[in-house]
């Protein structure tokens, strides 16, 4: 499903080059369930938004079910994104000039959704995120947890081939956070790919494998994508930096 070889990140200025991913090669196949871990610093974040297509690397090639994403302009990543992807961002990102009703109709209005199907697809998550009496409220009016809440809904309610999660629990209450963690699991029998992006080992316990990123670098992993032979993370790391 996701294929990415040799992916960098870097920020010039002047002659300086500051990394923040380096030489990255990754695999994860559909229905996959997937943790990036690592201290904060460690690339996690920038590698889920390359993944999202929300940011794009500076060196390397990312391939989408088979499609080179890499060499697409913005306006294209962006309509794969909206047809595919259900991001959660640590910082909600919710639309502060639309009530819940409306921030959650967003992404169904991006993939041209009928507006009864939008409806009926609209009620059902609210009711199964227990967030009816908060339709009419703007994001200023609800707590962390509840914006949090809406933003989990939202990426989730267009039905996404893959769900982005970057701390998706980190503003919610132990019960809460439990809930949407086996919502995520839900979802993964059910065949959606999901990557998080999380400090949580028990978060990460809910996945079928963890990869850790250290200053840029893909460091050891645990488990294999779909079966296959394990990467070469230190390795790869070693041979680069010995020349």
């Amino acid at each position: 499903m996701i294929r990415l070889r040799d992916i960098t990140k870097f920020y010039s200025s002047g002659f300086v080059k500051t990394f923040v991913l380096r030489n990255i090669d990754l695999d994860v196949c559909e229905g996959e369930f997937l943790t990036i871990m690592g201290p904060s610093g460690a690339g996690k974040s920038t590698l889920l938004y390359i993944i999202g297509m929300l940011d794009d690397a500076s060196e390397g090639e990312y391939h989408f079910f088979d499609q080179p994403i890499h060499p697409l302009n913005e306006k294209k990543r962006t309509r794969i994104h909206q047809q595919n992807i259900g991001f959660v961002f640590q910082s909600y990102h919710l639309i502060d000039e639309l009530t819940v009703y409306e921030n959650l109709e967003t992404p169904l209005l991006y993939k041209k959704v009928k507006a009864d199907e939008r409806k009926s697809l609209v009620a059902d998550t609210l009711d199964r995120f227990r967030i009816v009496a908060k339709k009419d409220l703007f994001p200023n009016q609800l707590s962390g947890g509840q914006q949090q809440l809406v933003a989990v809904a939202r990426a989730v309610i267009i039905n996404p081939k893959l769900i982005l999660a970057d701390e998706p629990t980190g503003n919610l209450n132990s019960t809460q956070g439990q809930e949407i963690m086996e919502l995520f699991k839900k979802l993964n029998r059910e065949g959606t790919t999901i990557i998080q992006v999380t400090h949580s080992e028990k978060n990460a316990s809910y996945s079928d494998r963890v990869i850790r990123l250290l200053d840029g670098w893909l460091e050891g992993r645990q488990g294999k994508p779909g079966g296959g032979k394990p990467q070469a993370g230190d390795d790869k790391k070693k041979r680069l930096e010995e020349k």
